[in-house]
C-alpha cells in the first residue's frame, strides 16, 4: 500500500465504524469500511461521458465559532479492484463552513503484479474556516468509475476527522491555505505552485507546512509512442524571516511514476519549520519538476463534479479544489 510520506494530525478523539453515512450521534471522527462497492460504471463509448458513482463513507460534525479554522484529516483506502477503477476522495464541508476538496488516483486489479497499484491511499486534508456560528458538518465519498468496457468494483476503507478546530492563522488572523484554481498547469520544466506567503503573529513556536498535489501523467505525443508514463520530483520547502537566526524547515521532496492505467496521482507532502522570536514572515512553495516520460500537469480544481451519481456537468454540480498547500500553527 502506498504511504508516500509522513501523515500530520493528532490522535482521533472518538472512533466509530459503519459503512458510510453519519452516526446516530455527531462524532469528530469516523472510521468505515471495509466497504465493498460494487457496480462500479463502465467506460462509455465516445462521445458519451462517464458516469461516477458517488458513494458517502463518513460523515463528522462539530460546533465551530463564526471565524474558526477546523483542519479536517482522511484517508481512503482501495484493494481488491477486478478493472483498473478511478479512486475519488472527495469530501464536502457545509453549515457553519464551506469547502469542497477531491483528490484521487486509479487503482489497477488484484492480478496486477505491482502491489503499490493494486492497494492505494488517497491522503485529503484542508483547512476550513467556519463564516457563522453553528454546526459544521463534513462528509467523504467515494467517486469511481472504471475505465474498462465491464461493470466493476473495489473495496474501501479509511477515516474522516477533525484534527482540530481552532487552527491559528496569520497576523490578520485569516487560515493561511491556497489552493489552485481551475485548470491544469504543464510540467515540462519546471512549476512553482502553489505558493503560500504570510505575516506571522507573535506567539507562534512551529509550523506544519502540508501540500496535497494531484499529478496527471501526460498524453503521449503519437498512438504508436513506446513511452506511456510520466515521472515527476515534487518538493515542498518553506522558510521564515524577518528577524535574527530564521529557520528553514527540513525540504520534503518525493518522485512519483505515473503509468498507463493509473494516469493521476495525488502526492501528499509534509514539513515543520521552527519559529525563532522576532520572526514574521513565511514563504513556502511546492516545486513539481519534470523528470521522464511524457511531461504531465498539476491538476487545478475539479469543476462539473456531480452533487450524486451522474455524469460530468449534469445537475446539480459543484467545483472541487485539488492541488493545495496549508499551514497549521502550534
Amino acid at each position: 500500500m502506498k504511504n508516500r510520506t509522513k501523515c500530520a494530525g493528532l490522535a482521533l478523539a472518538l472512533t466509530l465504524t459503519g459503512l458510510g453515512g453519519a452516526p446516530a450521534d455527531a462524532a469528530t471522527s469516523q472510521d468505515f469500511g471495509p466497504v465493498v462497492v460494487t457496480g462500479v460504471p463502465k467506460a462509455p463509448t465516445p462521445p458519451a461521458k462517464a458516469t461516477q458513482k458517488v458513494v458517502p463513507l463518513a460523515t463528522i460534525e462539530t460546533q465551530v465559532a463564526a471565524g474558526a479554522t477546523a483542519y479536517v484529516y482522511s484517508e481512503l483506502r482501495a484493494y481488491d479492484a477486478d478493472q483498473a477503477n478511478l479512486i475519488d476522495n472527495e469530501i464536502r464541508c457545509t453549515g457553519a463552513g464551506a469547502s469542497n476538496v477531491v483528490l484521487g488516483e486509479n487503482v489497477l486489479p488484484a492480478t496486477h503484479p505491482d502491489p503499490a497499484l493494486r492497494d492505494i491511499k488517497i491522503i485529503n486534508r484542508f483547512l476550513v474556516t467556519a463564516t457563522t456560528s453553528g454546526a459544521l458538518s463534513c462528509t467523504l465519498s467515494l467517486r469511481t468509475a472504471s475505465t474498462s468496457a465491464f461493470e466493476a468494483r473495489e473495496t474501501v476503507s479509511g477515516t474522516l476527522r477533525f484534527a482540530s478546530t481552532s487552527v491559528g492563522g496569520d497576523a490578520a488572523g485569516t487560515a493561511i491555505q491556497r489552493s489552485l484554481p481551475p485548470g491544469n498547469l504543464p510540467v515540462t520544466s519546471a512549476t512553482v505552485a502553489p505558493v503560500v506567503t504570510a505575516g506571522l503573529p507573535a506567539g507562534y513556536r512551529e509550523l506544519a507546512v502540508i501540500a496535497d498535489v494531484e499529478f496527471h501523467r501526460g498524453p503521449e505525443p503519437s498512438p504508436d509512442s513506446p513511452i506511456h508514463y510520466s515521472t515527476a520530483r515534487f518538493t515542498l520547502t518553506a522558510t521564515t524571516s524577518g528577524g535574527p537566526d530564521c529557520a528553514s524547515a527540513p525540504v520534503a521532496q518525493t518522485e512519483e511514476t505515473v503509468v498507463r492505467g493509473v494516469n493521476h496521482a495525488a502526492i501528499p507532502l509534509y514539513t515543520k519549520v521552527p519559529v525563532s522570536p522576532g520572526c514574521t514572515q513565511l514563504s513556502a512553495k511546492v516545486t513539481t519538476t519534470y523528470v521522464a516520460g511524457n511531461p504531465g500537469s498539476v491538476g487545478g480544481a475539479a469543476a462539473g463534479l456531480t452533487d450524486e451519481t451522474g455524469v460530468s456537468g449534469s445537475t446539480p454540480n459543484h467545483t472541487s479544489a485539488m492541488t493545495h498547500l496549508f499551514v497549521v500553527p502550534s
